[in-house]
C-alpha cells in the first residue's frame, strides 16, 4: 500500500500567490489509481515527491507501511514513465530497456526473455537494434513504457539481501504516458498495463487528461482541487 500523508510542497515561498500544494493519498497495493484535476494542479508533482525528484516540506510517504522519504530515488522500489520519455537517442531500442536493471543479476536469461516480451506486447518486436531516434513519437513512447514495466517486473539483487524480491520496483508512476499515441495502440498499452497489475502484482499510479483511460483500466480514481 502506497500511503501519501499530509505532504505539504511549495515551489516557490508559500503566498497567495503560490500556495501550498497539500496532498493525503492511500492507494491500495495491486490496483491501479489515476490522479485528475486541471493543469497546474499539481498532478505531475505528486508523482514526482513519491518518486523523490522533489523533497516535501512537510509530511510523510510509506510503501508498505516504511517511510521512503529518506531514499533517494534511485533507491526506491518505483519505475516511472515521464511525460517525456526520457529516452537516450543515441542508443537502441534494447539498451535503452535495459538501462538500469541490475548488471550482476544471476537472472540474465529472465531479463532478456521479459525484454523480449515486452517488446512483442508494444508492438516493436524486431526493433530491438533501431536507434531511438530514427523511430516514430509513438514507437519511442513504446519504448519509454517497456523499459517502465520491464524494471517494474525484474527485481535489482542487491548483496546485502537475502530475497531480491524485497528490491523489486512494483510501484509504477506513470506521467501521462499514452498522450503521443494512435487510439488502438493506446487501447493495446492501457491493455498490457492492466494485465501486469493484475497477474504480477504491480501497483500503478497514473496521471492523465482522459477521462476514458480510468474507466478502460479499471481504476480508482483521485481528484485534486485546488487547496485540497
Amino acid at each position: 500500500m502506497l500511503e501519501v500523508k499530509d505532504v505539504q510542497f511549495s515551489y516557490h515561498q508559500a503566498s497567495k500567490a503560490q500556495p501550498l500544494m497539500r496532498f493525503d493519498l492511500t492507494v491500495k497495493a495491486q490496483s491501479i489509481t489515476v490522479i485528475e484535476g486541471p493543469s497546474g494542479i499539481g498532478k505531475s508533482t505528486l508523482l514526482h515527491l513519491i518518486a523523490g525528484f522533489l523533497t516535501p516540506l512537510h509530511g510523510d510517504i510509506l510503501w508498505q507501511g516504511q517511510s521512503i522519504c529518506h531514499m533517494p530515488p534511485a533507491a526506491r522500489p518505483i519505475s516511472m514513465l515521464f511525460q517525456s520519455d526520457n529516452l537516450l537517442p543515441h542508443l537502441d531500442v534494447w539498451t535503452n530497456i535495459a538501462i538500469g536493471l541490475d548488471a550482476n543479476s544471476r537472472h540474465k536469461a529472465d531479463n532478456k526473455m521479459m525484454i523480449s516480451q515486452s517488446l512483442t506486447d508494444l508492438g516493436l518486436a524486431g526493433m530491438d537494434r533501431r536507434r531511438i531516434n530514427t523511430l516514430s513519437g509513438g514507437q519511442q513512447q513504446r519504448v519509454a513504457l517497456a523499459r517502465a514495466l520491464v524494471r517494474a517486473r525484474i527485481p535489482r539483487i542487491l548483496p546485502s539481501s537475502s530475497d531480491p524480491n524485497s528490491m523489486r520496483r512494483s510501484l509504477v508512476l506513470l506521467d501521462e504516458p499514452f498522450s503521443a499515441l494512435d487510439p488502438d495502440t493506446k487501447a493495446d498499452c492501457l491493455a498490457l498495463v492492466k494485465h501486469m497489475v493484475f497477474s504480477d502484482g504491480i501497483t500503478a499510479v497514473m496521471v492523465t487528461h482522459d477521462p476514458a483511460d480510468a474507466k478502460n483500466l479499471g481504476a480508482e480514481v483521485f481528484s485534486l482541487k485546488l487547496n485540497s
